[in-house]
């Protein structure tokens, strides 16, 4: 029985070992799409035209795939989603946040106030005809503990060009009555951004507290974020290759490195060992058996 016991606590603890072995260190890619339009949603959480209108986002952003990327930015204030990103992106393009919803693709303003489907569907299809030129970036990320750190291999930044990448939490729950415009549940809020010249020099550095950032020496761009106690998985990076003096037009491309994904595939995943632990358990069960 003593042999039999270890025997069990060997069976279980390999697979253990193996998936706290793969946890480590995950890694992210993305080649991203040179046609992809980088939507800026300007909203709030007392915003009760962007309550309305947020379903309808969803399904807009899930039919059209890789068309587009959204990133929604809240305002400092009483708004509990608040962050300076939002001031910050307004300014570039030349505007303050005068209504909600604002949407701002690929660096232009493109309407304000209620929008419906046929308004994004018609709007995204102008951003990417005014596209100048075609680009495409890549995306790298490597989640550690809880670090998220973020490259992009190959990209040469030229003069008067900048990268630009944001740390966006996919899903964001309040508290029952928290949101005045009865939202409780918000989606791609942008949580932390930090942007890079040619020089590998830091322009702007948005984070919340108790967040902080590395820049490493590299050739290309190559920045370490650490959240303090959160889960990394539950965020997206979204890396932008834009014009360093804003304005209309500024953004030249962005991809999307989708973190919060790994979750429903690590419950999949993560069953495999499980299996093999209880699959292990039948047969030695069966061996001793077939002794008696």
């Amino acid at each position: 029985m003593r042999l039999l016991a270890m025997l069990f606590v060997l069976a279980i603890m390999v697979p253990i070992s193996t998936m706290a072995q793969a946890s480590q260190e995950i890694s992210f890619s993305s080649n991203g799409s040179a046609a992809t339009v980088l939507i800026e949603e300007h909203t709030a959480t007392y915003c009760t035209t962007c309550a309305e209108i947020d379903p309808m986002l969803l399904n807009f952003l899930e039919d059209n795939g890789n068309r587009a990327i959204r990133i929604a930015m809240h305002p400092l204030g009483e708004d509990p989603l608040g962050s300076e990103i939002s001031s910050h992106r307004l300014a570039l393009h030349g505007g303050e946040l005068a209504v909600t919803p604002t949407f701002v693709m690929d660096g232009r303003v493109v309407s304000q106030g209620f929008v419906d489907r046929m308004d994004m569907q018609m709007n995204l299809r102008s951003s990417e005809i005014a596209k100048e030129g075609v680009i495409s970036i890549e995306g790298e990320v490597d989640v550690s503990q809880n670090s998220i750190h973020v490259s992009s291999p190959g990209l040469d930044l030229h003069a008067e060009e900048r990268l630009t990448i944001f740390i966006v939490e996919r899903e964001v729950s309040l508290e029952p009555g928290t949101a005045s415009n009865g939202l409780d549940k918000n989606h791609d809020v942008a949580r932390a951004m930090l942007s890079l010249d040619d020089g590998g020099n830091t322009t702007s550095e948005i984070l919340p507290m108790g967040w902080a950032v590395h820049i490493h020496d590299a050739e290309a761009p190559s920045v370490e974020f650490f959240v303090d106690e959160m889960n990394p998985y539950s965020y997206d990076v979204v890396i932008v290759l834009e014009r360093s003096e804003g304005g209309d037009g500024s953004v030249l491309s962005s991809t999307l490195i989708a973190l919060s994904e790994r979750s429903e595939a690590t419950q999949k995943i993560n069953t495999l060992p499980v299996v093999a632990a209880l699959a292990s358990m039948s047969i030695i069960l069966f061996i001793v058996q077939s002794r008696r």
